[in-house]
């Protein structure tokens, strides 16, 4: 009740880009809180060699796979941004599906794909998919219309987006009005294959090569808009 109050104060003093500012606070704090929980109870864990991961996961469901996020629901709630409290060199597999892109870069993606390289056993393979941006550019540059046709019968954007430009600022940011830039509602960094080899480069994947769609690994409603790369550590 209390906090309902002070909400509305908050909103109505402040202007709205200082609420928005305050509200993104009142979220990291909670991050913060967040973390340190899953940090005590994954040290609890008991992690076996070879353990399958997947990483940004949301609420998707992936049998076989530790489950690894900040939303509930999943096996380690933790803060991606931030170091994981998994051992090193554990993991066969990482899955990670469309985290990658809400990560600033370069420090932040740069940062997190270093972690998938320490949690990975040698010879062990990252699996990573984000919005594949090549497509809607070349569409844009070439007025074909394939693209945003796919985002309409997808629902990948809201129903105010119906200008080309629109779909694009919305594939690049996903932020609207109803979105702050807190924790990972937004998209920060649009990828193609030539950048996306050059950040697991970095990282130090030893073997980088695009990949195609697995079903039965990959979720469904991502073999259409996707990129999809293995990297191998």
């Amino acid at each position: 009740m209390a906090t309902g109050i002070m909400d509305r104060i908050a909103r109505r003093g402040l202007s709205p880009f200082a609420y928005e500012r305050l509200h993104d606070l009142k979220g990291e704090l909670k991050a913060m809180w967040v973390h340190r929980r899953g940090v005590r109870e994954a040290r609890k864990r008991t992690w076996t060699p070879g353990v399958k991961l997947n990483i940004g996961c949301g609420p998707v469901i992936t049998p076989g796979y530790v489950r690894v996020d900040f939303c509930p629901g999943v096996d380690v709630r933790v803060d991606l941004r931030r170091p994981l409290p998994i051992p090193d060199a554990i993991a066969d597999v990482i899955l990670c599906e469309h985290f990658l892109e809400h990560l600033r870069y370069p420090g932040q993606a740069h940062a997190f794909l270093k972690q998938c390289h320490r949690l990975l056993r040698p010879g062990g393979q990252l699996l990573l998919s984000v919005p594949d941006t090549r497509w809607p550019m070349e569409c844009y540059v070439h007025g074909r219309t394939e693209w945003q046709d796919a985002c309409k019968a997808n629902k990948w954007h809201p129903q105010w987006v119906t200008t080309t430009m629109e779909h694009l600022n919305y594939h690049f940011r996903q932020q609207d009005d109803d979105r702050t830039d807190g924790h990972f509602e937004c998209h920060r960094f649009a990828y193609d294959a030539e950048t996306l080899e050059k950040v697991l480069r970095k990282a130090g994947f030893a073997t980088v090569e695009r990949r195609a769609f697995e079903p039965g690994l990959d979720a469904p409603h991502r073999e259409i808009g996707s990129l999809f790369m293995g990297a191998r550590k």
